[in-house]
């Protein structure tokens, strides 16, 4: 007897956040492996329906049913999908990000993410804390099985929430996008002539807030700022600020202008527009104080783009303890300087940068694979 699977994709949204983007490609590989064993319910938001069924690359098949959801507002949207489930008999109901679904006497698979709320408090409001916290208990309390996108996540949970020891826990990884992998890398012999110039391109991906270190890249700044006075090795940088501003922005530029560099703050980008900026650019910056994965980050590594990072955990998962990581200890304006000024006089140094990307390239683009895997396994019975 074919088992029944509801997917609820209903945090899927038309401009793609990191839970949208997590949904869209899990569910593409998951459709590929399915074939006829399992009929699955996908529930959405009635508006946003179509935009999956295209980015999923969602076909017309007996066992999957796109199940659209009337929306006013969240709470709205909630309330009808709980009513839904409640009445239907599903064999498992899978949950891709924590929600204020209350569904007893059901199995049900929920995921989370991050605990940036825990990890870094001083970047979250009080009411999301709040709300953050009555999620994540919920998950862990409601759930039968807590999904994990990263070894990191999983040591959060241990960690905060001790008696979640006793879960079953399984790991469902996040990965490098198909619309990214569909992009052509650049050849190594192409990225290593930009490396000939000294004009230094740099990229920075996130909100322009200190969670993602904003503050920190205006550190580097302006030493680099100051440096350019004496230090003849580039003849000009620019750096390119790719985000949305916040409340904080103002706050830490504090009216500041650099006089030798040019700091371009580009504002939201194009896929195109964006994928053309990493493959011009040398290096990318992510210096965030936490995150649940690092999205942004395994874009560049696609596209050939040394990664900058600070030491935390995540980055430290991805790249391996290998890599160079800097923190409050090394500083994040001389050692970056001289970091990215090695890069460009050894190329030795420089080839060795480049396997180590390509070898966590190899890593990270079966993400999604091993996520859809490992949750059909546990629906079929494999892990029970």
């Amino acid at each position: 007897m074919k088992k029944k699977l509801a997917f609820i994709a209903t945090s899927f949204i038309s401009k793609p956040d990191g839970i949208s983007i997590y949904i869209e490609n899990l569910l593409i590989e998951l459709l590929q492996l399915l074939e006829y064993n399992i009929n699955i319910d996908i529930f959405v938001k009635n508006e946003n329906l179509n935009l999956l069924k295209q980015r999923a690359n969602i076909i017309d098949q007996d066992f999957i049913s796109l199940k659209p959801i009337k929306s006013k507002n969240i709470f709205h949207s909630i309330y009808n999908l709980n009513k839904i489930l409640l009445k239907e008999n599903y064999d498992i109901i899978f949950i891709p990000n924590p929600m204020l679904l209350i569904l007893p006497n059901k199995k049900n698979i929920r995921v989370i993410h991050d605990l940036s709320y825990k990890n870094y408090p001083e970047g979250v409001s009080i009411f999301r804390r709040g709300y953050a916290s009555l999620l994540i208990l919920l998950t862990l309390y409601t759930s039968t099985v807590v999904g994990y996108i990263s070894e990191t996540t999983k040591k959060d949970i241990l960690k905060y929430f001790k008696f979640s020891k006793n879960k079953k826990f399984l790991y469902l990884p996040n990965g490098i996008p198909s619309k990214v992998q569909k992009q052509k890398r650049p050849p190594l012999e192409i990225v290593a002539k930009k490396f000939l110039s000294k004009n230094l391109k740099i990229i920075v991906v996130g909100r322009i807030n200190r969670h993602k270190g904003f503050d920190r890249v205006l550190e580097f700044v302006k030493f680099a700022d100051r440096i350019m006075k004496n230090d003849n090795y580039f003849e000009g940088i620019e750096i390119y600020i790719v985000g949305k501003k916040t409340d904080e922005t103002d706050v830490i530029l504090d009216n500041y202008q650099p006089k030798n560099i040019k700091l371009i703050f580009t504002g939201f980008l194009s896929d195109e527009e964006l994928n053309n900026l990493y493959k011009e650019s040398h290096f990318c910056f992510f210096l965030s104080r936490n995150e649940g994965y690092g999205l942004p980050l395994v874009e560049g590594l696609w596209l050939r783009t040394i990664p900058v990072l600070s030491d935390i955990p995540i980055f430290r998962e991805i790249m391996g303890n290998d890599y160079i990581f800097f923190s409050d200890k090394t500083g994040y304006s001389e050692s970056i300087y001289n970091f990215i000024k090695k890069v460009f006089k050894d190329k030795e140094y420089r080839k060795n940068i480049f396997d180590k990307i390509d070898k966590v390239v190899e890593k990270e683009k079966n993400g999604y694979k091993i996520a859809a895997q490992n949750l059909l396994d546990y629906i079929i019975g494999e892990n029970e």
